[in-house]
């Protein structure tokens, strides 16, 4: 897995990669090299064989006698490697489908699109933090990075065998490749300017370059890696090595590719919208590499990124199973063995956003009003409740069709949380919990007019247990937004001045500390009239309007 932006230089331009296959286990159809197709010998094979399946004549065995110094043309040594001109190989139209798109990708200025299928000579361009992933006929899977921009140069196949026939010539960025994954080896599958590479069966390798020069990284199988300067020269690389060719065309020696870092677990399912991955730190580690993808072979990366800690961050993955790879990079910036991650992002239909109460609330009294926001599409909702936050204790939960709800809750803490249910009837992942603590109701105020002064009792009771007394508020107006007057008292009664004449409203509420309690903490408003006050030859006091003295008020 690599997806790193990749430029060329002139000066790497000549860089050959060439992928060369060892051992009979492995023989068959094994690529290209320069201007011949190279094939290598499997029990049974005759130069006449080859020439039917391969070549435009039967008769294209005698050539092969000859270019290939072949003694006998009926007995072939396996293992050994015949060599055909591809000139020599007729070959038809072919095409590639486009397996994958993300983000802003073109084909021929056109917008590219899943299913797809591409021409010889089509042109494609990558734009920033995009990918798409292309397929040919045989199963070969190429993926393409941000900021890459090729030219399909060749897309054709064998016309006897139907092995392919690819030729890509990138401008800049890069693309890895899994050649043949179904094991029928390729015609040729080339990729030029800087790095030319040669297909070969059942291989998977990474290739890349920028103005540093250019590396390969064997993932599966063996291959050879020479320099452009001297092709004849290659390097057997083994699965587990990467090598590099420098500006100047120099082949470094095979070194061995980072382990791969252990990558935690993450929360099954992901349902946030961003979602930090991490893994431990691989020693000699110069930086990391990761990315996710939504396949299993690793070929569609949904999103890549790299890092100079062993962690990332990943936001807004789509939903679905998918795998999350991570590799170290090494000084050269070799990318080593991949760390994979399985894990499943389900965030549709979304949790609504929570409005009533806020996080942490404080409710007094039994019932609790529970609201939300509505989610575009949602045919309805759940509200789950719980004494404890793994909504284990004492759970419940509700199908509601509407945006509220009302809940009677015991006194103490609870747990709320919301999902979605989309229109087919499916729900979605459930929200963050939310803690709500409720309190004992409020002590109901009873008002007395004396006609000397209004007192003001309630319920004595232990109340909440942090409460450390009682405020008692008095205003003209029920909604308590005018003038309010406070008092703060530790009894459970209070004598107040006897006001003017006219209406008035008091509450009461526990107190918890020093500030003014909240609106939701205070009793229903009690209303007052007040009456105008006459006093006898004796300073005896009448109550005007037919009241008399010491009656107690209602409630609004």
């Amino acid at each position: 897995m690599s997806s790193r932006p990749t430029s060329h230089r002139a000066a790497v331009g000549g860089a050959l990669i060439s992928l060369i296959l060892s051992g009979s286990a492995l023989a068959g159809p094994a690529g290209t090299q320069g201007k011949d197709f190279i094939y290598e010998v499997e029990r049974g094979d005759t130069l006449i064989g080859l020439a039917t399946r391969f070549m435009t004549s039967t008769d294209g065995w005698h050539l092969l006698q000859t270019l290939n110094r072949v003694e006998d043309p009926y007995r072939l040594v396996p293992g050994t490697r015949i060599r055909i001109p591809l000139s020599q190989i007729p070959v038809a139209p072919s095409t590639a489908r486009v397996v994958f798109v993300r983000g802003q990708a073109s084909v021929d200025g056109s917008p590219m699109q899943t299913g797809m299928a591409l021409a010889e000579s089509a042109r494609i361009e990558i734009g920033p933090n995009s990918a798409a992933t292309l397929e040919l006929s045989d199963g070969t899977r190429v993926s393409l990075p941000a900021a890459t921009t090729l030219q399909v140069r060749r897309l054709r196949a064998f016309a006897r065998s139907g092995l392919t026939d690819t030729m890509i010539g990138i401008d800049k960025g890069g693309a890895d490749s899994v050649v043949a994954p179904k094991g029928g080896g390729v015609g040729r599958y080339e990729i030029s300017t800087p790095l030319m590479v040669t297909g070969v069966r059942g291989t998977r390798y990474r290739v890349s370059a920028d103005d540093g020069g250019s590396r390969s990284e064997v993932i599966e199988g063996k291959v050879g890696v020479g320099a452009g300067a001297r092709p004849g020269s290659a390097t057997q690389v083994a699965a587990g090595y990467g090598v590099g060719v420098s500006t100047a065309g120099r082949l470094s020696k095979p070194m061995a590719l980072l382990p791969a870092p252990v990558v935690a677990a993450l929360p099954q399912p992901v349902s946030s919208r961003a979602v930090t991955v991490r893994w431990q730190a691989v020693p000699g580690a110069a930086g990391y590499h990761a990315g996710v993808a939504r396949d299993a072979a690793l070929t569609e990366w949904v999103a890549t990124t790299e890092s100079a800690l062993p962690e990332a961050v990943f936001d807004d993955l789509p939903d679905g199973d998918l795998f999350l790879v991570v590799s170290a990079l090494s000084p050269q910036r070799l990318a080593g063995r991949s760390g994979v991650q399985s894990f499943k992002v389900w965030r549709n239909p979304p949790a609504p956003f929570s409005l009533v109460p806020v996080p942490d609330a404080v409710e007094h009294g039994g019932e609790v009003a529970f609201r939300w926001a509505a989610v575009q599409d949602a045919s309805g909702y759940e509200l789950a409740l719980a004494a404890d936050p793994e909504f284990s204790q004492r759970a419940e939960t509700r199908r509601e069709n509407g945006v509220e709800a009302v809940r009677t809750l015991a006194v103490g803490q609870w747990w709320w949380r919301l999902r979605s249910f989309d229109a087919r009837n499916q729900p979605g992942p459930w929200g963050d919990a939310l803690k709500v603590t409720v309190q004992p109701a409020p002590p109901v105020p009873a008002p007395v007019d004396n006609g000397e002064e209004l007192r003001v009792r309630w319920p004595a009771d232990a109340g909440a247990a942090a409460a450390t007394g009682y405020v008692l508020q008095m205003a003209s107006d029920p909604a308590f937004s005018g003038d309010v007057v406070t008092f703060r008292t530790t009894e459970s009664a209070l004598a107040i001045p006897r006001p003017a004449s006219g209406t008035y409203f008091v509450r009461v509420a526990r107190a918890t500390g020093t500030d003014v309690p909240l609106a939701s903490a205070f009793s229903a408003p009690q209303r007052i009239d007040l009456q105008s006050v006459l006093r006898d030859g004796q300073g005896a006091v009448i109550v005007t309007g037919g009241a008399k003295k010491g009656v107690q008020l209602g409630a609004q």
